[in-house]
């Protein structure tokens, strides 16, 4: 299934704690394993917490074949000073998402450390395990894809031939897709837990994983206590189906939210959808696995696919109410922003071990699948096109409901697109010992995205099974929806700040040389006045006075747009990918009182060097308001 944004496991991997890079585990001894498992010490991969060491856990790679080869799983094992609870286990989502970068996340983020151990494991067949099922050319197709306005169904057979010829080569070099499921990886965290020598642990899965640390309840009763089930992917539930349902669920109550100024957003969506396919939009990109420039053609479904992948981010959702209904009325300059976000999001796993687990596990037990569906969610139109290239066998019969008895905690955003809160709840309600929290306003990962959840599974986990439904705050979303009014639209700023971002510094270079001219002016200006040094008599008042205007007005107008803006960002940073502070635009008078400051002082100036460097400046004060009208005034 798609992944959480890169800022977000970027800010879980640094949030709290120091996070030196250690050199490799020590200080502890490998236990015997039933199944001959072994773990070792290693460098770290990662910058890992205080505390932490990093291992290897090799274990088969299919373990019903007696031959089979090895694999390597890293880890990250931090050790409390006081370890009065059971150990932590977490493995991402995904599949092929990493795992060792939240270690810090847990141990301090959760203040897990203080009182038990926190154990992180990579996913087999992921980026950092040997061996990898990384297959950068099927992601880069992947990409790619976007680039023509075809069927998507024909839009994704380069990415599934470059997916079959990865395979080939991994199997030609003795690889055994079979152990690349979520009934193997359990097995490796049973492994895990008997070589470090744990009686029992604490499991923690979010979206995929949750899938991993049910099965692991199950087969290992005794070595498992507890387990929470963040983003609840039921295996039982035609994931495809669910998609669908989450996306219409998601937007709706976006639309609750939004206090009548976008009473149905899904509605928007597909009106935009419509307009898309009648004329599909070029947006000029790269991508994110070559770095090459590339022509992103857009259609109306890949409009859903990048709007679905912006709901997993509690930041982003309450901008896409605002956002469609700008696109519904055909004002497409947002969509550089979002196909920038949606790319990168589709992109950012490890997409070939995500597809050799999925084409086993998941993709053959969906009912209604992708349906030729009208709009598509393309991700799942891929996922269809590549498991028919790739013919892997899936068990014979379907994934049941799961089932365990150890206490459970499970978690839901109330705008999860992809493993809806509803679904969950209805999927996990045959736990016998269950606790189910839905928070408002999140989308996918709880744990990353909601501090009154955080804040619950901390509580929950110090004494599973208590009642933590009281604990916190949690139908008051973090951020509330951007109103109609609430912004002047704009998408070009946030085009120029991607720009810079990439490392086009070019797109500042105009904005840069406007503020050093009014600073360096202003400087100049005020140096005589304040040492003294005036012209006498009304005349001399006048002309320092006039000389002023020009540099007061441009300084003032930076102080004044950088800090609304700068606000704007700290209160919710991605309003600015689709608008600015009302206020903003009004700030061009500025701008016009300063080229009138420039017309009087060249009146009064007599020097042909001074008239000379007026020019000059306004010039540049001319192209500056050019490019703010452009770029700012000017709805886009």
């Amino acid at each position: 299934m798609v992944r959480r944004t890169a800022t977000a496991l970027v800010a879980a991997a640094l949030l709290l704690g120091p996070v030196p890079a250690a050199a490799g585990a020590a200080g502890y001894e490998a236990a015997p394993t039933t199944s001959g498992a072994e773990v070792r010490p290693s460098d770290c991969l990662v910058a890992v917490p205080t505390g932490g060491e990093c291992g290897v856990l090799t274990v088969p790679e299919y373990r019903a074949d007696p031959g089979s080869r090895t694999v390597e799983l890293p880890y990250v094992h931090v050790r409390s000073d006081n370890p009065t609870e059971p150990p932590l286990v977490f493995m991402n989502g995904g599949p092929g998402s990493g795992s060792l970068q939240l270690a810090g996340y847990f141990s301090y983020g959760l203040g897990l450390r203080e009182t038990r151990d926190v154990v992180v494991l990579e996913q087999r067949g992921g980026a950092r395990s040997t061996p990898s099922l990384q297959c950068p050319g099927a992601a880069a197709a992947m990409a790619d894809a976007f680039t023509t306005a075809e069927d998507p169904y024909e839009e994704f057979e380069p990415a599934a031939i470059a997916m079959r010829d990865c395979l080939d080569d991994f199997e030609a070099e003795g690889g055994d897709p079979r152990g690349y499921t979520v009934a193997e990886s359990a097995l490796d965290l049973r492994d895990l837990r008997e070589a470090l020598g744990y009686d029992s642990w604490s499991v923690y899965g979010l979206s995929w994983s949750t899938q991993v640390m049910a099965e692991a309840a199950r087969i290992d009763p005794a070595g498992v206590d507890a387990v929470v089930l963040d983003s609840f992917s039921a295996p039982d539930r035609d994931f495809a189906a669910t998609a669908y349902e989450g996306l219409e669920l998601s937007l709706d109550r976006l639309g609750e939210r939004s206090g009548g100024d976008f009473p149905d957003p899904y509605a928007d969506l597909l009106a935009a959808a419509d307009l898309l396919d009648a004329d599909p939009v070029a947006v000029d990109g790269h991508n994110p696995v070559t770095g090459r420039a590339r022509t992103f053609e857009l259609t109306g479904d890949d409009l859903v696919t990048f709007v679905h992948a912006g709901l997993y981010d509690v930041e982003l959702l309450p901008v896409i109410p605002y956002l469609l209904d700008r696109l519904a009325d055909g004002n497409t300059g947002a969509l550089s922003t979002l196909v920038d976000i949606g790319v990168e999001e589709l992109t950012s796993h490890t997409l070939g071990q995500y597809w050799v687990m999925q084409c086993q596990d998941e993709v053959p037990f969906r009912r209604a699948g992708a349906g030729r569906a009208s709009p598509l969610i393309e991700w799942l139109v891929a996922d269809e096109v590549v498991c028919a290239e790739l013919g892997l066998t899936s068990p014979p019969l379907p994934p049941a409901p799961v089932a365990f008895t150890q206490p459970a905690l499970v978690l839901a955003g109330g705008e999860d697109p992809v493993t809806p809160a509803a679904v969950a709840d209805e999927a996990s309600a045959g736990l016998p010992d269950r606790q189910f929290l839905e928070f408002a306003g999140v989308g996918h990962a709880v744990l990353l995205n909601s501090r009154c959840g955080r804040e619950s599974i901390a509580a929950w986990l110090a004494d599973p099974g208590t009642d933590v439904t009281e604990l916190c705050d949690r139908a008051t979303p973090a951020y509330g929806v951007v109103g109609a009014g609430d912004l002047h639209p704009t998408t070009r700023v946030a085009q120029a700040a991607l720009a810079v971002d990439d490392g086009d510094w070019a797109a500042a270079a105009l904005p840069a040389a406007f503020a050093v001219l009014c600073l360096g002016w202003l400087i100049g200006w005020l140096a005589p006045v304040v040492a003294g040094r005036r012209r006498d008599g009304a005349g001399g008042v006048v002309a320092v006075l006039t000389a002023g205007i020009a540099p007061v007005a441009g300084t003032v107008f930076l102080l004044a747009a950088g800090g609304l803006i700068w606000v704007a960002a700290g209160a919710l940073p991605t309003q600015l990918v689709v608008g600015v502070p009302p206020a903003v635009p009004w700030l061009g008078l500025l701008l016009v009182a300063g080229a009138a400051g420039i017309v009087l002082t060249a009146r009064r100036t007599t020097s042909t060097r001074g008239r000379v460097a007026l020019a000059g400046a306004g010039l540049l004060w001319l192209a500056f308001a050019a490019w703010f009208v452009i770029m700012v005034v000017l709805p886009s």
